[in-house]
């Protein structure tokens, strides 16, 4: 009895303790860090915030655009700042910054995200714990995208820190950490696509690869997966294009099957944009309403700079990905010589959007027409895509880190 009721002691101080740490408490375990000093520096491409404390500092960021403006908002749980800190007046992307209890939030001149934290321990140099925080310039639709789920994340956040009796657990939704990716099945409706000799025909090849893929993106919980289509419906390509915007996609694949003359021509291969569709960007962009955001009150000169970055960097994360993926899906099946191509197809003329149209295969083919009708090569090329999706987002997140 002695040791259940030992064990039954020492399981609640567990818990306690869990909670504590989970959600920012003292417990009247852990002195409070107390902010000595905040220095703000750097320039319109990078810019470092640096805290100076007595204790270690540990660090939730969040982004926030609004009718405020864009800011970015540091909470530093359990530490609090000195009445009489060091507070030089900010520089570099920050206009000015607000202290409040246990949190600070900073103003930016430009559209900057978290590139990397590193905290410092003290030196024989100077006695305090330091954290240091590295911000790097990004595009305006990026910072309103991620700062679109920081919304989300800051309430969580917020409301973890709220007293234990007022608090209301509720369901998590979505990750705030989660990538938008659009999966686009060809054709449909009215519109067959190609034929095989065996009857099956593109739209309904195409859909049931596109689920599997969703199928195989989804296990994670890296990703929201969101198919332009889920029946036999014939959707318009403006309106392709338009739903992964409006969703906010950050990688748009358009999933078809290819046909030609020559019955021994298999594989897969992959399009991005030529230079050709290129030119027809800012006019499909301008009759359909695809507006980049840029900021009202912005010049126009620094407008025309500005989008011209979004499109160029859509341009070369399309690129990227096209790479990434055919070695994948060489692993799942044949592909075609040359198998990252470029053409002027409409879906892949978003300007903000990276996209790359998949040809899984050809119908004419009859091997390739047995390995995409069969369940098992269905998902050998879902496989294949979400391994280098994953590539794709690792090496997104590497570059904002290094930078």
């Amino acid at each position: 009895m002695l040791t259940e009721q030992v064990g039954e002691m020492v399981t609640g101080l567990i818990r306690i303790l869990a909670l504590c740490v989970a959600f920012g408490l003292s417990c009247g375990l852990v002195h409070a860090a107390e902010v000595s000093e905040i220095l703000v520096s750097g320039d319109s491409e990078y810019t470092r915030i640096v805290f100076a404390a007595d204790e270690p500092l540990e660090e939730e960021t969040f982004l926030m655009s609004d009718g405020q403006g864009r800011r970015l908002d540091i909470h530093l749980p359990g530490a609090s700042v000195s009445l009489d800190a060091h507070t030089p007046p900010p520089d570099g992307a920050v206009n000015s910054y607000e202290i409040r209890q246990g949190e600070i939030i900073l103003s930016l001149n430009t559209p900057m995200m978290v590139s990397r934290t590193i905290p410092l321990s003290p030196t024989t140099v100077d006695h305090r714990h330091r954290l240091l925080i590295d911000l790097v310039r990004v595009a305006p639709i990026r910072f309103d995208r991620a700062a679109l789920n920081d919304d989300k994340a800051r309430q969580q956040f917020a409301a973890a820190q709220a007293p234990m009796k007022s608090r209301k657990f509720a369901p998590m939704g979505a990750r705030p950490d989660q990538y938008v990716v659009v999966i686009d099945p060809g054709h449909g409706g009215r519109d067959p696509g190609a034929s095989a000799s065996t009857g099956q025909r593109e739209k309904a090849i195409v859909l049931e690869a596109s689920k599997a893929i969703k199928s195989v993106l989804e296990r994670s919980g890296r990703y929201q997966v969101h198919l332009t289509r889920t029946d036999d419906t014939y959707i318009e390509h403006e309106d392709r294009v338009s739903m992964a915007r409006n969703w906010g996609a950050d990688l748009f694949i358009s999933v078809h099957a290819d046909a030609a003359g020559n019955a021994s021509v298999s594989g897969a291969t992959v399009y991005t944009l030529s230079a050709r569709g290129e030119r027809r960007v800012d006019g499909t962009a301008k009759s359909n309403g695809w507006h980049l955001p840029i900021e009202d009150g912005t010049s126009q000169e620094v407008s025309v700079i500005l989008e011209d970055l979004i499109k160029r960097e859509t341009k070369s994360n399309s690129s990227v990905f096209a790479e990434l993926l055919i070695p994948e899906l060489e692993k799942a099946g044949p592909i075609v010589r040359n198998s990252h191509r470029q053409e002027n197809f409409f879906v892949l003329l978003a300007p903000d959007v990276p996209a790359a149209l998949l040809e899984i295969g050809f119908l004419t083919n009859r091997s390739d027409v047995a390995r995409l009708s069969s369940e098992t090569g269905r998902r050998k090329t879902a496989e294949a895509v979400g391994r280098a999706i994953d590539a794709y987002f690792d090496r997104r997140d590497l570059l904002y880190a290094a930078n």
